[in-house]
């Protein structure tokens, strides 16, 4: 997914700290893009195709009725993502709305790219804040393309594995294109979805020689015709291994070509080759990785085979340091000479990726070259490098936590130093894919202190952003290492966040049925708390009550002035849902006065609203509008837009029941403009309540 920020300067989001209180945090200040651009860098010696890039530049001529689909297919190798993206950004222009682009990682060894996370990170690059996007996957889909309707965008879905990873991920417009590649003939998009395909075959020899004379220079190829024809036909014709052969020939100039053949050819037949759906196009492209692998000094065949080790979609340079073990020069010297070798791709922003063909290759030397115990070694310094920097990037995230910290050994590579929230925020959205997969990385090894502990670091990301998908696969494997310790705090906490998680996803009884288990382990006021909001929302509001009553006793023992105030609150909410007007006063104002006590300005705009909703509900308006104004100006102060724009809501329903017509329209309509602003789901809400006031 992209790593852009979203939101506005000022916009202030609802968080929970790791009790499960719930409180304003306000981000490091963020932007919201116009337009994206993702598409990758383009690629160097790009050469023939030019039928193809007719064929794809013909697709641009017509008037569709729908959104147009191409889908590029053929063998691993054949250059289907630099074809595609070869002409996306010789087509950008078309598409002056943006271009979204994701690896889909169908056929990586890792676990495949979910719609839904695709979908997430489209929707943070359309602007689209975490707390505004819908749980659900069909929700989700359907919020994209109401984004692009009517917008001329191009959406590259790269590596797909079957129609129904890509399906969700289809623009609805006929104003926007989508281009997919794939190893397989994606047929039910091409049956149900109107998918054009574009079978893409291997290079001609012209196309071969064109792309070679490129890469190793036209004189020395023009002076070796029958060495260049021969190279040729042992990469198969496959663009990935012409240009890996080639970059090998030209970083040897003084050898020449009929002699590179020949090692060539001794590779190939050193090898043990193994025959598999690809034939003969799987076994040049091994030869050919082997041949230019053992021609890499020592040091930079070690990196690559230890690369073969990381769990994620691509890496950086300090992740590489920390599984070598070297320093971040030398790290990086060693990442410009593969990716000069074509044996890894830079993505630009110092961060690498592997060909899925590659990345395999890599993960077998690994397990035949490296000892068992360097390989563990080397896997456990790249996870707590990745711990190391998930736990600091929480502490910038939310400071006010009281998570307990795992003790961990300093990484043998410094973790990049976040001096504001929004450098932590912006690494944790580029590794976010990477700390997934190291959580799944850390428990298929064993290394279970490690994988019950990124769940500990990784708390405020998850709920400042709300990636449902990663969120609750990251508990689950943080909660079946944590079980495998006989863990209890551990487990009783990541199960309570697991209750958060379907709470928010609006699944109350998923939820409640989690935070009763963690109470079973151990009785905490938060998970309390939480249970208590939950069984209000089942409408169990007696079972909610004597929840909130339990938790403020544990409150008063621990003496923690903004636990008490937080549970007072909800106590008085509680009463107001049952009717209890004067004990929900009572609690609502002794919250509000420890707040102030303390100087939680926070939540003084939550109780504030609060005590306004029990006015209203008694009908004393006057005092309801006194309240939530003074609310509105506590939230102007600390810079919380979403709940100035909740507390205008609310005043703008007192209005229309006064008659003031008037003064609730402009109210709604500043309301909107922040909802709006932020994408949050009330804009649908406050928009047809102004057009219902209209007709009045």
């Amino acid at each position: 997914m992209g790593n852009q920020l979203h939101g506005t300067a000022n916009n202030v989001v609802q968080v929970r700290d790791v009790h499960g209180d719930l409180y304003l945090h306000q981000p490091q200040p963020t932007i919201r893009p116009v337009v994206p651009h993702q598409l990758p860098a383009d690629v160097r010696q790009f050469s023939g195709r030019e039928n193809e890039l007719r064929q794809l530049d013909a697709l641009l001529t017509e008037e569709p009725a729908a959104v147009v689909i191409c889908a590029i297919a053929g063998t691993a190798g054949v250059g289907k993502t630099a074809l595609a993206v070869r002409w996306a950004h010789r087509a950008r222009d078309h598409f002056p709305d943006g271009q979204l682009y994701a690896d889909l990682l169908g056929y990586s060894p890792d676990a495949p790219v979910q719609p839904a996370q695709a979908l997430e990170g489209f929707l943070h690059a359309l602007g689209v804040s975490g707390d505004a996007i819908p749980p659900r996957l069909d929700d989700q889909a359907a919020l994209y393309r109401s984004l692009l309707d009517g917008r001329r965008v191009l959406v590259v879905l790269d590596n797909a594995s079957s129609p129904d990873q890509v399906r969700p991920l289809l623009p609805g417009s006929s104003s926007c294109f989508a281009l997919v590649t794939s190893r397989s003939g994606l047929a039910g998009l091409v049956a149900r979805n109107g998918a054009q395909r574009l079978t893409l075959d291997l290079l001609s020899r012209y196309e071969s020689l064109r792309l070679l004379r490129d890469l190793v220079g036209a004189a020395r190829v023009d002076a070796e015709p029958e060495a260049s024809a021969t190279l040729i036909d042992q990469c198969g014709r496959l663009p990935l291994a012409l240009r890996v052969a080639g970059e090998r020939a030209a970083a040897e100039p003084g050898l020449a070509l009929s002699e590179l053949t020949t090692e060539l050819q001794d590779e190939r037949s050193r090898l043990d080759l193994l025959s598999d759906d690809d034939g003969d196009a799987s076994t040049a492209v091994r030869a050919v990785f082997s041949w230019s692998y053992r021609n890499l000094p020592p040091a930079g065949a070690r990196l690559f085979r230890l690369l073969g080790l990381h769990p994620g979609p691509d890496f950086g340079v300090h992740v590489a340091a920390a599984l070598a073990d070297v320093p971040l020069p030398q790290a990086k010297r060693l990442l410009q000479a593969l990716a000069g070798a074509h044996l890894v791709q830079a993505n630009g922003s110092g961060r690498y990726r592997f060909h899925d063909v590659l990345r395999l290759y890599a993960a077998e030397l690994a397990e035949s070259e490296e000892p068992a115990e360097l390989r563990l070694a080397a896997a456990r310094r790249m996870l707590h490098w990745y711990l190391h920097c998930a736990m600091t990037a929480d502490s910038r995230l939310l400071p006010l936590l009281t998570a307990p910290r795992i003790q961990l050994p300093e990484p043998p590579v410094a973790s990049p130093p976040f001096t504001t929230r929004g450098e932590a925020l912006a690494w944790c959205e580029a590794e976010a894919a990477n700390l997934a997969a190291a959580t799944r990385c850390a428990h298929q090894l064993g290394e279970h202190a490690l994988a019950a502990a990124f769940p500990w670091a990784l708390w405020s990301y998850y709920d400042l952003r709300k990636p449902w998908i990663d969120w609750i696969a990251t508990y689950e494997i943080g909660l079946s290492s944590a079980r495998l310790l006989n863990d209890d705090t551990t487990c009783a906490w990541i199960i309570r966040s697991l209750g958060v998680a379907y709470y928010d996803l609006q699944r109350f009884d998923e939820a409640a049925a989690l935070l009763e288990e963690s109470l079973a382990i151990r009785r905490s006021p938060g998970s309390l708390d939480m249970l208590g909001s939950t069984y209000r929302k089942q409408g169990n509001v007696e079972a909610a009550l004597e929840c909130h009553r339990e938790a403020l006793a544990l409150r008063l023992e621990s003496d923690r002035p903004r636990g008490i105030a937080v549970t007072l609150n909800r106590l008085g909410s509680t009463y107001r849902d049952l009717g209890r007007f004067d004990e929900s006063l009572e609690y609502l104002n002794r919250s509000l006065a420890l707040r102030r006590e303390i100087g939680d300005l926070h939540g003084q705009g939550f109780a504030l609203h609060s005590i306004a909703a029990t006015y209203e509900q008694l009908d004393r308006l006057d005092e309801a509008m006194e309240a939530y104004r003074e609310s509105l100006v506590v939230r102007r102060e600390i810079g919380d837009r979403r709940g100035e724009a909740d507390i205008l809501l609310c005043l703008g329903k007192i209005l229309a029941r006064q008659g003031e017509t008037g003064r609730a329209q402009e109210v709604w309509a500043e309301a909107l403009d922040t909802f709006t602003d932020l994408g949050a789901p009330q804009a649908s809400d406050v928009a047809r309540m102004l057009q219902d006031l209209d007709k009045t």
